[in-house]
């Protein structure tokens, strides 16, 4: 758990439309497979943390859900080379992006080497990624992903500037992992600050409570049921964890580490 306190965290009214229904409107149908942020999500992320003009980067951009809203909402984004089953994806959802007069541009490097990242305009304002898992997936080896992928942009960013995260509830073999934990003792051994901790809905508000979207046949997967097997409802929210840079004032006051 954080080593850090934080300041109160918040609930993001995020989830009034279905995922289903967001993707629909502004990107590719492939889109749909990819779990680690909606587009409501990244909208609120995106113009929370940055200003118009400013650049998102997503070190693991998957089917580009991320990079699209930056350019959409007039950010530039810089992303590293995706996986090869979302490329199509990727480049189709940039295309809608800029059909619908977004006015944020995109650069896609092939790697943390690729010799155009030295001729990037500026720092990066924020780092905006989602943990991605299928029910299959080895926890340890998505983890280590994650570390890999902050650790190869760490140094872009502003000092002072978010590096954000999100994940989805994760279960296996019936039981809930620790993941926003697991996030935060990641996060501290890059040397980044706790900042917040909020929640973003995937199910809308009712009055008073939440209503978890119903769950449907093709949904009853090993993540999707409980320690008895029985299946339980789609996941109603993400976890956001938003972490600094420190500062340089932040940099001057620390202990210098020493080698043993």
């Amino acid at each position: 758990m954080p080593k850090t306190s934080l300041r109160s965290g918040s609930v993001w009214n995020t989830g009034h439309t279905s995922p289903c229904l967001q993707i629909a409107d502004r990107h590719v149908g492939a889109t749909r497979a990819d779990t680690a942020l909606t587009p409501a999500v990244a909208q609120h992320i995106i113009t929370a943390y940055t200003a118009p003009g400013g650049t998102v980067c997503d070190p693991n951009p998957g089917p580009g859900l991320v990079l699209a809203e930056a350019v959409r909402a007039g950010r530039d984004a810089l992303g590293l080379t995706t996986q090869l089953r979302w490329e199509s994806a990727l480049e189709a959802n940039l295309d809608l992006a800029r059909m619908a007069g977004a006015v944020g541009t995109a650069i896609l490097l092939d790697s943390v080497d690729d010799p155009r990242a030295a001729a990037l305009p500026g720092a990066i304002d924020l780092v905006l990624t989602g943990l991605r898992h299928t029910p299959t997936s080895d926890p340890s080896h998505v983890l280590v992903g994650l570390y890999e992928d902050l650790v190869a942009v760490a140094d872009w960013v502003w000092p002072g500037a978010h590096i954000v995260v999100t994940c989805r509830p994760w279960r296996r073999h019936g039981q809930l992992l620790d993941l926003p934990g697991k996030i935060y003792d990641i996060a501290d051994a890059i040397g980044l600050i706790p900042a917040d901790h909020c929640i973003a809905l995937n199910a809308p508000v009712r009055g008073n409570r939440i209503r978890p979207r119903v769950i449907t046949r093709a949904g009853n997967t090993p993540e999707n049921t409980d320690l008895h097997g029985q299946p339980t409802a789609f996941a109603a929210h993400l976890d956001v964890l938003v972490f600094q840079l420190p500062s340089t004032a932040q940099c001057a006051d620390a202990p210098e580490r020493g080698v043993a």
